[in-house]
């Protein structure tokens, strides 16, 4: 008989989105591995679809903001639900969520506690004293830590060096990992003008013939997307037809969109909220633009190039472990606007360059940052981590 059957392993996030779009590979190879897999968050509309992958969710009040009162709710019911069941080890993500996690879980006394950094809050372009107070917070709660997950190489550098869970191990694995089955250049064919009328619905794209350039991501001050439209008026200066789709939502929609519509760009740039269809909207594409400042590993980046687009973003963490710069894409220094018009004109006035690197991006990605790749990672870091903790806890 399995000694495993009726263990349980705990998955927390601060948002049940996180789970269901990034996790339930994860969640299903422990399954699969002869073990009960639980998540715990805060339900913000996908906690049915998780439930519906065969999965039970306990819904917290926890907060993205680390000061809201309601995560001292979140504690005292996390508290409970870790108490009332025998979790071998918690799968912690996100970072509000894995503060609490992981010193509840040192209380209640879970065998195992692992941790998966998406990118550490302290990054080279945050201000000195959110990157202090961050430092602090991350080495204080690597204190409860047993193994710490970075997915990039500036973090997994930072772990060793900073001894950043004294007591733990450190793990560098390159993200959750992309469906490249799902997400290919081949499955995913659509005419430009029907998928763009469909996801913007705009009849104003039957015969375009210009550059699609997209990009991805919360509309939040972090993020950049100012940047980016910014440097497209120096693309329309240049004389460039293109029009730039921004999938999204955020606190800086309304901001976001007063710029635009104060530069002249109401049929140059459009915003289109949270959307289903990112793949889609990818896969017409010409150019994936980034203006992030702070990543982890960017999945959207990630997708842009297993769906074959040359990458423009910003050199920063995450970004340069995925685009090498004039191989897959370009990258360009923080903040340098000019820059990132200066490479999005080169790539339209050579479009086979850079359909040569949308294709280097894409075995990059097969080749790197798959799933079929990660998975057997994960389970045999699953593996060392559980059945070592088995041993050692005579179970």
């Amino acid at each position: 008989m399995d000694n495993r059957i009726g263990k349980k392993v705990l998955f927390l996030t601060t948002i049940d989105v996180t789970i269901y779009a990034f996790l339930i590979p994860h969640m299903k190879l422990l399954k699969d591995m002869g073990y009960e897999v639980e998540a715990a968050c805060s339900n913000v509309g996908f906690t049915e679809r998780i439930e519906e992958e065969g999965f039970k969710v306990y819904n917290l009040p926890f907060s993205r903001n680390p000061f809201d009162i309601s995560n001292i709710q979140a504690v005292l019911r996390l508290y409970q639900i870790m108490k009332a069941n025998n979790y071998v080890m918690l799968h912690t993500h996100t970072p509000v969520a894995s503060f609490i996690g992981r010193i509840v879980a040192k209380i209640v006394g879970i065998p195992h506690i692992v941790y998966t950094a998406h990118g550490f809050h302290f990054h080279e372009y945050g201000s000195k004293i959110r990157n202090f107070i961050y430092f602090r917070l991350e080495k204080f709660a690597g204190r409860f830590t047993d193994v710490l997950i970075t997915i990039n190489s500036d973090d997994y550098k930072i772990a060793l060096e900073k001894k950043m869970v004294p007591h733990g191990r450190v793990y560098y694995v390159k993200g959750v990992g992309v469906d490249t089955e799902e997400i290919n250049p081949q499955k995913n064919q659509k005419e430009k003008s029907v998928v763009l009328e469909e996801i913007l619905n705009d009849r104003n794209f039957e015969g375009f013939m210009g550059t699609i350039l997209v990009s991805v991501g919360r509309l939040e001050n972090e993020k950049y997307f100012d940047h980016i439209i910014k440097a497209l008026c120096i693309v329309k200066n240049a004389g460039k037809d293109f029009k730039c789709v921004i999938a999204g939502d955020g606190t800086l929609k309304n901001y976001l969109l007063n710029l635009s519509k104060r530069l002249g760009f109401k049929k140059y740039v459009f915003l289109t909220g949270y959307t289903k269809k990112v793949i889609e909207l990818l896969s017409v594409s010409d150019i994936f633009v980034f203006a992030s400042s702070r990543e982890g590993l960017p999945v959207s980046v990630m997708e842009a190039m297993a769906i074959g687009k040359p990458v423009v973003a910003y050199n920063i963490r995450g970004v340069r472990d995925l685009v090498g710069d004039g191989v897959n894409g370009f990258l360009v220094p923080f903040g340098d606007i000019k820059g990132l018009a200066d490479k999005i004109i080169y790539l339209m006035e050579h479009p086979e360059l850079a359909k040569e690197m949308g294709k280097t991006g894409r075995v990059k990605i097969e080749q790197d940052f798959s799933l079929k790749v990660i998975l057997p990672q994960m389970e045999k870091l699953y593996r060392e981590t559980l059945e070592t903790e088995e041993k050692e806890f005579g179970r």
